[in-house]
């Protein structure tokens, strides 16, 4: 198990959470792909929402990286990203590789100025979560989970109503009345 430093223990409660959150509906269908595709085709939406709450942003990211080198993201999850030992994006990547469909949004990420920053933290969110088997949920598999995740070729996308009730279930976990 890998040794998180207490920003990373934090977040990835948060990260773990929101994947969590779109896991299923409200009828208890495994639907995490098709809310993953939602969400990457808002990608750009949720841009201005990577210094503050990146945890929400990096589930676009889920299952985008293979870690060949472990070290390096090991040491990085042992970090606070304001620490002198915490990698730039360029140093990460090299000891990894990024799925294809997923390439387009690490380059919009990394347009922005945080989101060098950004991309190591979602590099190390998913580390931990692939790794760490006492962190994974053990959940029966999605069937498109490796679906490029652009459109949504058998025309049976979210509702919008979907992802409002998932909204509004989880401010309502969070202590807030409904908007509903």
């Amino acid at each position: 198990m890998t040794k998180e430093s207490h920003f990373f223990a934090e977040l990835y409660q948060a990260y773990s959470a929101e994947i969590e959150d779109n896991r299923t509906d409200s009828e208890g269908k495994v639907v995490l792909q098709k809310r993953l595709n939602g969400l990457r085709s808002q990608f750009d939406g949720y841009l201005p929402m990577m210094e503050d709450n990146p945890e929400m942003v990096s589930v676009v990211f889920h299952d985008a990286f293979t870690f060949e080198s472990r070290d390096m993201v090991r040491a990085a999850i042992g970090c606070d990203p304001d620490d002198a030992g915490f990698p730039s994006w360029s140093t990460l990547a090299s000891t990894m590789t990024v799925a294809t469909w997923a390439a387009p949004f690490v380059d919009r990420a990394l347009a922005d100025e945080t989101g060098d920053r950004f991309m190591v933290i979602a590099g190390c969110l998913e580390f931990i979560r692939a790794t760490d088997a006492s962190k994974a949920a053990a959940v029966e598999p999605d069937a498109d989970a490796h679906e490029r995740p652009e459109g949504d070729e058998d025309g049976d996308g979210d509702e919008p109503g979907d992802l409002a009730e998932a909204g509004d279930d989880w401010l309502s976990q969070q202590g807030f009345d409904s908007q509903r």
